[in-house]
């Protein structure tokens, strides 16, 4: 049933992050890029285009926009040539809070270099969720089984992710004759075709690398 659901996100992007990237120490110059007027416009621009294709907000502001920095984790190094405005080269993921019209949402954004023009923006899942790129494309098969239980008609073509935060911090989990270090739980809020729904995720990191999820909270001894 999940399959029949198609999710507003660029899924061929999010395949650049599917491989084991390590986050990378950022050099002074990545540093400099992302305090540059160039990627702050930018940010305001995919700020407001996310506005409008998750939210529908389609009203112009009288306020104006704003954000505020949240976070960003360079997955790839940013490589640049001298005079260009945006990196040849580099994936990166940037967090941050867009303020308009009174509201405040916290937006994720998945950029890869593209030869020193405007980087390519790939819609992370909006929310303050812990998951990285790889792990939150995954979920999305859970937003899935999560629509088709909450009654969503299995024609609907889309859904729309609109919040995800961590509900219990990292723990010691218990199961299976096991001891699992820092599993987690989030909350997810969605939209398919009109109807609202949300789905629990317990999430278990394995010693051998990766991480196991399931589409319920996690068990309690």
């Amino acid at each position: 049933m999940a399959k029949m659901f198609r999710f507003l996100i660029a899924m061929s992007l999010l395949a650049v992050a599917s491989s084991s990237f390590a986050q990378v120490v950022p050099d002074e110059r990545t540093l400099q890029y992302l305090n540059s007027e160039p990627h702050k416009k930018l940010i305001t621009t995919i700020g407001i285009i996310y506005d409008q294709n998750i939210f529908d907000r389609k009203e112009i502001c009288q306020t104006g926009y704003k954000w505020d920095p949240v976070s960003f984790a360079v997955l790839q190094p940013l490589s640049f040539q001298e005079g260009a405005e945006h990196p040849l080269a580099g994936t990166w993921t940037y967090r941050f809070t867009f303020h308009r019209c009174d509201e405040s949402t916290v937006y994720n954004v998945l950029f890869q270099g593209q030869n020193g023009k405007q980087p390519r923006p790939a819609m992370l899942a909006p929310g303050l969720t812990k998951t990285s790129p790889r792990l939150a494309s995954d979920l999305m098969r859970g937003l899935g089984a999560a629509a088709a239980m909450a009654g969503v008609q299995s024609d609907c073509r889309n859904v729309k992710v609109l919040d995800s935060k961590v509900t219990v911090e990292p723990f010691r989990l218990e199961a299976d004759g096991k001891t699992h270090e820092g599993v987690w739980e989030e909350h997810w809020t969605a939209r398919a075709c009109g109807k609202d729904f949300t789905a629990d995720f317990c999430l278990i990191p394995q010693a051998t690398g990766g991480t196991d999820w399931s589409l319920s909270k996690c068990p309690r001894s």
